[in-house]
């Protein structure tokens, strides 16, 4: 389902900063911005991320089934007779030529292939005359953009295809599959771009919490995406009641899945033995456990339309009484104010007094940033520190995406943050560029 800007759209375009697919104008400098009726979304190339709902301010950003017919038409009459924009067209690809530092870093490396690194090579590529070296542990470009959404969630996958464009442009090099060491970039490049993303899981520190049927739930996301090196279901499943402490996109892309039946499943695109392995869980309920207020709540409100969309799939708010087995028929149940104290897979959850009867346990309370070797780090905040995206006392490195933030927004948010790291590192250069020996 794409997107809309419907209602009264305020102009402010920072649905147009977000939006990874370049869907939304007119944008500010494009003729009619300002003066139009508003900004549009181009249907043809939205990809359903919901970015654009998520920040704008007024609600004015909206799925297309929530809009009127005339709001969907005015969307798709507004680009009736232009051509679709790709998100990462760079134009003519000139050969590079280098000029002495003056002229901007010569080469860049860029470490990471996710959302983050992805966009700091696009801007890199626009921007300047650098060759881009993109490293990555994995061997295949996407990070959590291919293997974190939700298999349901197919048009927002789309974007893997545009990264890969990127990697084919005559001023890129590829190295997948390659751990980068930090000591080693710095003799061969000017700049490095650190793009390493937060993916160690948050834990919630209870007894029994690395117990059987116990996992995190981005290691089960990981398994049913098939991410290379997660081929193997993490803990088996057993129903009919599994428990989700979290309440965050990942956590309702999870129980969406886990309480799909046969026929949902066989829509999705996923691995054979995923589906089946699924469709023969059990589980028929699950519980979504969230330690604040509903007000309070983590995920998007696209996120919970998602839900609601199910066929035959009760969602039911502060149930109170879970200690018996789920009645028959599929649900999913809110708990809020609710906080997990201990797991035990013989008998379940322990909560507030109470003990949750439940197969499995995952935890989806977010994730944290890891040191990177070579460079500062705030154990606090998960981040490496930085200015604007130049790392703090390290002339010549640089950091986007969660580990320059935090782990938090969307493939979005990723855009505007990579273009802020590349504007700093080219403002600095060459001032502020490593020792570069010749390759």
């Amino acid at each position: 389902m794409t997107y809309v800007i419907a209602g009264d759209c305020c102009s402010d375009a920072s649905c147009v900063a977000v939006c990874p697919m370049n869907s939304i104008h007119p944008s500010p400098g494009e003729p009619g911005f300002g003066t139009t009726d508003g900004l549009f979304i181009d249907p043809r190339t939205c990809i359903d991320c919901g970015a654009c709902a998520d920040i704008c301010p007024v609600g004015a950003a909206k799925p297309a089934d929530q809009a009127t017919p005339v709001e969907v038409e005015l969307n798709r009459a507004h680009y009736a007779s232009a051509p679709a924009l790709d998100a990462l067209d760079l134009g003519s690809w000139v050969p590079p030529t280098f000029s002495p530092w003056t002229g901007g870093p010569r080469r860049v490396a860029v470490v990471g292939a996710g959302p983050a690194g992805m966009y700091a090579a696009r801007e890199l590529l626009l921007r300047s005359t650098a060759e881009v070296t993109v490293y990555d542990r994995l061997p295949v470009v996407g990070g959590l953009a291919r293997f974190g959404v939700a298999p349901d969630h197919p048009l927002t996958k789309q974007i893997v295809a545009t990264f890969e464009r990127v990697l084919s442009h005559p001023r890129v090099n590829w190295r997948p599959g390659t751990e980068a060491i930090t000591a080693d970039l710095e003799t061969r490049y000017d700049a490095v771009v650190h793009a390493v993303g937060s993916f160690r899981s948050r834990r919630l520190g209870i007894p029994g919490e690395d117990s059987d049927r116990s996992c995190t739930a981005a290691d089960i996301v990981a398994w049913y995406n098939g991410r290379p090196g997660a081929t193997q279901l993490p803990v088996q499943l057993v129903g009919p009641r599994a428990v989700i402490v979290g309440n965050g996109n990942v956590a309702l892309d999870l129980a969406r899945l886990l309480v799909s039946d046969t026929q949902r499943l066989a829509t999705l695109d996923l691995p054979p033995a995923v589906r089946d392995t699924l469709a023969t869980s059990g589980i028929t309920e699950v519980v979504i456990i969230a330690r604040r207020g509903r007000d309070a709540a983590a995920y998007s409100a696209s996120a919970l339309r998602d839900l609601h969309t199910l066929e035959n799939v009760e969602v039911v708010f502060d149930a109170e009484e879970l200690s018996s087995p789920p009645r028959p028929g599929r649900r999913i149940v809110f708990r809020f104010n609710t906080s997990p104290t201990a797991w035990d897979p013989a008998v379940g959850l322990s909560v507030d007094g109470q003990t949750i009867s439940a197969g499995n346990l995952f935890t989806a309370i977010g994730f944290v940033g890891q040191p990177v070797p070579g460079l500062p780090f705030d154990d606090l905040r998960g981040i490496v520190p930085n200015d604007r995206g130049a790392v703090l006392d390290r002339p010549g490195h640089y950091v986007t995406g969660w580990i320059k933030r935090g782990a938090q927004g969307g493939i979005g948010a990723n855009k505007a943050c990579a273009a802020e790291t590349v504007r700093t590192l080219l403002t600095a250069a060459p001032r502020e560029a490593l020792t570069a020996a010749p390759m």
